[in-house]
């Protein structure tokens, strides 16, 4: 038996999972409905090795799942689990907050949201922010 893996903190072990370049964008692609691997390969930019190992890593966590559909060509979809939607919460205000400091600095561009305007998906981040105002109210009510 081996000994478990220890972490510092929660967020140090949420950010194993997450981390990288692809995988929160990922995310926030798959929120709200489930997408192919063409899709996704599109609206990243990334190949589809690179995508195939971050989707591999996301399903294997337990944060999105698979789906095949025995026609023909092949068709795959990806979409959030349950944790995956419960992680989504914890990222719109990780988002947010990016955006913000972001903003107050001229040598830091947010990719992610630019790409996703140009697409015409820029749906994503202003969900964020619509909801922000509302999720905030949540935590100052618990305090």
């Amino acid at each position: 038996m081996t000994a478990p893996k220890m972490f510092n903190t929660g967020a140090e072990y949420a950010l194993s999972i997450i981390g990288g370049k692809w995988k929160p964008v990922i995310l926030y692609l798959l929120a709200g409905h489930p997408r192919r691997t063409s899709e996704l390969v599109k609206q990243l930019g990334a190949s589809y090795k690179v995508l195939s190992d971050q989707l591999r890593e996301l399903v294997d966590a337990g944060i999105v799942s698979r789906k095949s559909f025995n026609t023909m060509p092949p068709h795959v979809e990806y979409r959030l689990t349950s944790e995956g939607e419960n992680l989504y919460a914890a990222l719109r205000y990780l988002n947010y907050w990016g955006e913000q400091r972001a903003a107050t600095n001229p040598d830091v561009k947010i990719m992610c949201t630019e790409r996703m305007k140009e697409l015409g998906n820029d749906g994503l981040c202003v969900i964020t922010k619509q909801h922000l105002h509302h999720w905030k109210q949540e935590i100052v009510k618990q305090k």
